[in-house]
């Protein structure tokens, strides 16, 4: 349990704290984390705590840096949230409404949500992916309709920490009325309206 939980919360916003710290107390954050929250422009919530290395009792500080790792899934499950609330898509929709060809090799039923709630059992792909083809919606978008589920879709969890972007940037580019990639959708609907943000 973290006693070195400090930082500023607006009071408005008490709930946010009450959350961090019980990921602490409740032993869910065994380390250290920070938190920081914007609201219309105002920072309203910059926390951190615990232990930036427990090995050697090194608490969390001000300037601690940290890996972000797959914060992008956050990021494309909010490009995700804007499409859904602008009425380009529905969550409980299937994918293949919008992907006609993503409904092979088992995956006709995926919905939106099982996509964003890692549900689809798409977490790899079958084939290698060079950095090229990284690069290449189109080959990626192959490569995602000729996948199989590694489960039944939608009968249990699996992080899909390699394929969760590419899945929502296909989606993306077929909802999206002007067919932008899941970063120029990211920088022309968020970033630029919010500040010089530069994430993809």
């Amino acid at each position: 349990m973290a006693t070195n939980i400090f930082g500023y919360c607006d009071p408005k916003f008490a709930k946010v704290e009450n959350v961090f710290r019980k990921l602490f107390n409740d032993g869910w954050e065994f380390e250290g984390a920070s938190f920081s929250a914007y609201h219309k422009g105002k920072l309203v919530v910059d926390l951190k705590g615990g232990y930036s290395d427990s090995s050697s009792n090194a608490k969390w500080k001000d300037n601690t840096r940290t890996m972000i790792f797959s914060s992008s899934k956050a990021v494309g499950a909010i490009c995700m949230a804007i499409a859904v609330d602008r009425g380009y898509c529905k969550y409980e929709e299937k994918v293949s409404k919008y992907w006609p060809n993503f409904a092979k090799n088992g995956k006709e039923n995926i919905t939106i949500l099982q996509i964003v709630n890692h549900q689809a059992g798409l977490p790899i792909f079958d084939v290698d992916i060079s950095i090229e083809e990284c690069k290449d919606p189109d080959f990626i978008a192959g490569a995602i309709e000729n996948q199989t589920p590694l489960w039944e879709p939608g009968t249990k969890y699996g992080y899909h920490a390699i394929t969760y972007g590419w899945l929502v940037d296909q989606i993306i580019r077929r909802v999206d009325p002007e067919k932008r990639g899941i970063g120029q959708f990211f920088n022309e609907e968020i970033a630029q309206k919010y500040g010089k943000i530069k994430f993809f």
